[in-house]
């Protein structure tokens, strides 16, 4: 979607196998898991990002707040890397950097159905239904989980009601 908007997209990944279709999607750029959790990783380091969507938390959103530009905002959408981080307060006090939590749980229907409206139409992925890697049943979401839990899902997994 930022892509189709023309924003310059750096997108990232653990699995090497899965560079082309990030790129595919409208990535310019895929970084590897190693580039956003790197060992030397500094409280604040050279401004970089305008913004960023963060589905991973963990040492990785540490680093990608010590590399926003100033003003920027982060907007955290899961915990994948873990719920606990350690970071500064440097990124916010000396760059006035943002932090947007993304709820999932508790958004209010209206506000949900405007969005899903927007997806659909304006902002709908050119290859959506390229993101999609299965369609289950209900009696198939114990199973379908537990290939996302084992790394071995690339996309979503649709779960017919």
């Amino acid at each position: 979607m930022l892509a189709a908007l023309g924003y310059e997209v750096e997108a990232s990944t653990g699995k090497s196998a899965d560079h082309a279709y990030l790129l595919e999607l409208g990535a310019a750029r895929v970084l590897t898991r190693e580039e956003l959790s790197p060992a030397d990783s500094k409280p604040i380091s050279k401004e970089y990002w305008a913004g960023a969507v963060d589905p991973v938390g963990g040492p990785a959103l540490a680093h990608v707040l010590s590399r926003m530009r100033y003003g920027a905002s982060v907007a955290l959408s899961g915990l994948t890397g873990g719920a606990d981080f350690a970071a500064t307060v440097y990124p916010f006090i000396l760059r006035g950097v943002n932090v947007l939590g993304i709820d999932s749980v508790y958004c209010p229907s209206e506000v949900r159905k405007t969005l899903w409206e927007r997806m659909a139409t304006e902002l709908k992925p050119r290859l959506l239904e390229q993101t999609v890697y299965k369609e289950v049943g209900l009696d198939e979401v114990a199973e379908a989980a537990q290939l996302v839990l084992e790394g071995k899902v690339r996309g979503r997994v649709l779960v017919r009601l």
